[in-house]
């Protein structure tokens, strides 16, 4: 791809209900290269499309309207008892709808199939950035490595959408089994905190790197590119950051207002 890479953070976060096909429809609606989003799977061996590795206290009500209490992990539910949640609205007075004022509440909205996202971009050009959610210090919210990206990996060549999809994980274990199993999908190592150097990612056989913005550094990007990987960042909702990254020339970002970046891209008439 040419340019900058414009992601939609789980679909377009700052406007629809997070990880929803109403959200990925008005990503796609804005204008996206790529659709990020993050996967799970339930009990039944259903992969859904889902931030947390457990229910969102802060996202979910359950059949009898109340918010959950407690983050449920959705391998411990099989898929019509996840499809009694509802997933529509944020919480009011959370953290989560302080962040995001701007997000319109539908409520009714449930936790989507990643068939069903599938289904819904399949006449479109549109690409997928998708991550397995797991963690290695929680080993029991999850399936393991192997068979959760081989479920991922089962979707994705089902619907034929292997040279349109990206597998990236912060998890890197998922990765090392997509590079051996599924060749044909690119990996993406992501970084937070201290770990956020591309000596590391490099060192583990990684080609495109996936930082926190904040750590971003011209030192960083000049030893990326030095060692031959790609850069895409994550989340990036301010217009100066936004502005910066650009002016910096990574390959890629992830926003959850990916229009302001088409916005500022624009303007500098790059795209």
């Amino acid at each position: 791809m040419n340019g900058v890479d414009v992601q939609g953070h789980r679909g377009a976060r700052g406007y629809l209900p997070e990880n929803t096909l109403p959200a990925f429809a008005r990503a796609m609606e804005l204008g996206v290269d790529t659709l990020e989003l993050d996967v799970g799977v339930t009990r039944d061996g259903v992969v859904v499309v889902h931030h947390d590795r457990g229910l969102n206290p802060d996202i979910a009500r359950g059949p009898d309207g109340k918010w959950v209490s407690a983050p449920t992990p959705i391998l411990s539910l099989t898929f019509a008892q996840l499809q009694s949640y509802d997933v529509g609205r944020l919480r009011p007075g959370s953290e989560t709808a302080r962040r995001f004022p701007l997000q319109n509440a539908l409520d009714g909205t449930r936790i989507p199939t990643l068939a069903s996202l599938f289904d819904l971009a399949k006449d479109t050009r549109v690409r997928f950035n998708i991550e397995p959610k797991s963690d290695v210090e929680a080993p029991q919210e999850t399936l393991p490595p192997q068979p959760f990206a081989r479920a991922l990996i089962g979707e994705v060549r089902k619907a034929g959408l292997e040279r349109r999809t990206t597998v990236q994980a912060f998890d890197w274990r998922s990765l090392k089994v997509v590079e051996r199993e599924a060749p044909e999908m690119a990996t993406v190592y992501c970084t937070e905190g201290a770990g956020s150097e591309p000596e590391r990612v490099h060192a583990a056989g990684g080609k495109i790197w996936s930082p926190d913005f904040e750590r971003v550094t011209d030192a960083k990007l000049a030893q990326a590119r030095e060692l031959g990987m790609k850069v895409t960042v994550w989340t990036v909702n301010e217009p100066a950051d936004i502005a910066r990254m650009i002016d910096v020339r990574v390959d890629g970002m992830a926003s959850d207002y990916p229009d302001r970046v088409i916005a500022e891209l624009k303007k500098r008439k790059q795209r």
